[in-house]
Parts: C-alpha cells; structure tokens; sequence
C-alpha cells in the first residue's frame, strides 16, 4: 500500500480509480488512526482506542446527509435555518446558495466507507474497492474513500531577509486541488476565546472579515456565525484577512464569496444536527477543494476534532486533552517556541522542543469515550456497543475539569 502523506491523525493511500456517479474518478483512502494532535504538534504518544473507527463512520454520516437535497429541505423549516435568515446581513446571494443547496444538495469529496483498507496487489495496481454507504456496512471500519484533490504546499522564499510563503504553485497545481485555508465558523465566543484576544489587538479585525457589527464580549451568541479565515498549508496556523485571502485561495471574488455562504448553511445545518441530538454546537472549521470550473466543493473531515460540541456546557472534544497538557512545563516550551518563531519568521519552531509526556490512562479512556459516544449519539446509530451515552461522558468530563482546574481556553 502506498501512503501518499501521513497526518497527524489520517493517512491517505492510494491513489485508485473508483465508481462514482460521474464515471470512473481518481479516488484515495483516508484511513483514520487512533491518533490525535493538540497545539499543532503532530501526533501525540498515546494511542485513543477506536477513535479512528468513530472518526470514520461519523464524518460518512454526516458527508451522505449534507450530499441529500431532501435534507437541506428539511432543514430549511428548523429554528437553525430561520436563525440564519434572520441574522442574514448579506442579501439574496446567500439565500440563493440556500435555495441551491434544496435542489441539488452540497457536493463533496465523499465516495464511500471501505469493508478493509485498500490493498496493493502489486506495484502501483490496488485490488479493487467498492465504497459502501453506511447503510451497507456491517460494523464500523476505518476507511474512508474520497475523491482525490491535489496539495501543493507555498514554497517558503526569503523577501527582504524573511521568509515568506508563496502561493503561486499552490493555485497553480492540478485541479480538483484544495483551497489552502480553514474557514472557522462562530456560533459564540466562550470565555478565553482566541477571537477576543485578537480582536482587542486590532479592532478592526473582524471589520476586515466582513462583520463589521458583531459584538465581541465573553458569552455572546450569534445567529449567523462569525466566520474567519485561517492559513491551512503553513507549520501554523495563521489569520489571514479577506485581503490576503482572495489571493492566497486562487480564486474568484465571486467564488471565495460562495465558499463562505456555503460555510455558513453548512454550519447552520451541522448545529441541528447537534441540537436535534441533545447538543449544543458552538464553532468549528472546514476545507473545501475547487474543480476545474471554479466550483467548490467540502473536503477533508467532519467530526469533534473540527467542531466544538457540548452539552450543559461540557465540551465533547480533545479540549480535556488540551487541558491535560496546559498543566505541563511541555506546553510552556510549545508557546516559547512558537513566540520565537512568529518574531523570526522561522517555520521549523518545533526545533529544541521536548518530547510531550504520555497520558494517565484514565484520560485516554475518558477521551476516547467522547469519540465513541457521540458517533452513536450523531449518525443516528449504535456502532459501538461499548460507548457510555453523552450524558454519562457529560458528568466524566465535568468531574475531570473539576480536578484539574481552570487552565482551559476558547479556540
């Protein structure tokens, strides 16, 4: 098997032809680990049991719902889709996109759940692999097929004596290719949000990402979440205005503008997903490619490594993870480097770091208890037998924040 690019919590293999209901297409495998990464290190020591399995069937999940017309339809009747409309600021461009999204539904990279990981059977030739929907898998499994999109990294070039990322053959790779940012969506600022911090060193900040009138104070709600942009290609990720944007994206005006609309419906309808399952959606993040026509389409994963969930307040993410480690000298060398880093413009800032310290063993079981437990609770089905339901995980989460402290941040 050839492993096209290890991450730190997904490889992709391949690359093999798939069905599909356009024709043959170029497709790989995400196969999801039990790995995971906190601060932008890579993977961490410790194994989570079955989260890559949990990973999997529920970001399939998801992909087939947001795939459904029928969906967007129902959707469009919920108090998320009124929300939305409501705090709407941006005219009929974007209930159009809505209205699109009810007839056609959201294209995206999915294919299909694989029975077995993909196979070489000799150099270069892979057996081959039917993607099945969930509803034809037996059990969970931990291969994703999806259609293969290029990446190409910015080239990092000194200018004036600092080194800079260049995009040009970033936009200039083969399409589909991925456009290079995150594009994080805020339903609130929690206390301690990264948001406000930035947000108070520049006041114009989110002026710049086009909500000018969006109040930034601790607890604040929004009905059409706040949208920013991160780098997606970089050893860090970084803010990035629409300025800079528009350029380092390679698109359109028009079509970086329809990404974002659809960012935003998708986040309304991922928030029903979550409260029509008892939970709360507070923020989160997606990538998107471009084919050859400029249209854009969602890629990469959806799960409670990209999305802040909770319930009663209790966050259902690797934030106890995060807590674990901010109680560590580890985490103090991290934010000393990445300091430096930011000052020289160096993009190698893990040099000299420690290696991070391994997990009790009740940590890993309570983390992977939140990955199990809300696969079941969002895809509508019990993969795992084993899992605790939410509000058991809900009271485990609280009484570990208890015991250690306060040392939490809002991303």
């Amino acid at each position: 098997m050839s492993t096209l690019y290890r991450g730190s919590v997904k490889d992709l293999q391949g690359p093999v032809m798939s069905p599909s209901a356009q024709g043959l297409v170029e497709a790989v495998s995400f196969e999801y680990t039990d790995a995971f990464s906190v601060f932008d290190w890579g993977r961490m020591p410790d194994p989570l049991p079955k989260k890559g399995e949990a990973l999997a069937v529920l970001a399939a999940a998801i992909f087939e719902r947001l795939e459904k017309p029928e969906t967007w339809v129902q959707f469009s009747r919920t108090p998320e889709a009124l929300g939305l409309r409501k705090g709407n600021r941006f005219g009929s461009a974007f209930n159009e996109v809505g209205e699109e999204l009810q007839a056609h539904g959201l294209r995206t990279h999915y294919l299909g759940l694989l029975a077995a990981p993909l196979t070489e059977v000799s150099a270069g030739v892979y057996a081959e692999a039917r993607p099945l929907r969930t509803d034809e898998m037996e059990r969970a499994g931990r291969s994703m097929l999806v259609r293969r999109v290029s990446v190409v990294k910015p080239t990092f070039t000194p200018v004036l004596g600092r080194s800079l990322p260049d995009y040009f053959p970033t936009n200039r790779s083969e399409p589909p290719r991925l456009v290079p940012l995150e594009v994080v969506f805020r339903f609130g600022l929690p206390e301690g949000s990264s948001l406000e911090e930035r947000a108070s060193r520049d006041p114009s900040y989110l002026a710049q990402l086009g909500f000018p009138e969006a109040k930034v104070e601790p607890g604040v709600t929004w009905e059409f979440p706040v949208l920013e942009l991160f780098t997606k290609l970089e050893s860090t990720d970084r803010p990035v205005p629409l300025t800079e944007a528009l350029p380092m994206s390679g698109l359109s005006a028009t079509a970086l503008q329809r990404l974002l609309f659809k960012t935003a419906w998708v986040a309304g309808a991922l928030r029903w997903f979550c409260s029509s399952a008892g939970l709360v959606l507070g923020d989160g993040k997606l990538e998107w490619g471009v084919d050859a026509a400029g249209e854009t389409f969602l890629v990469d994963a959806i799960g409670p490594d990209e999305l802040r969930i909770s319930k009663n307040g209790t966050q259902f993410s690797k934030e106890l993870l995060r807590r674990h480690y901010r109680n560590t000298p580890w985490y103090a060398e991290v934010q000393a480097a990445k300091a430096r880093a930011q000052g020289n413009g160096a993009a190698d800032w893990k040099r000299g770091v420690s290696a991070p310290p391994r997990l009790p063993n009740e940590t890993i079981a309570l983390a992977s208890q939140v990955y199990l437990s809300l696969a079941n609770a969002l895809s509508g089905r019990k993969w795992f037998k084993e899992a605790w339901n939410v509000e058991q995980v809900a009271q485990l989460l609280r009484n570990f924040e208890g015991s250690h402290g306060e040392g939490s941040k809002g991303a």
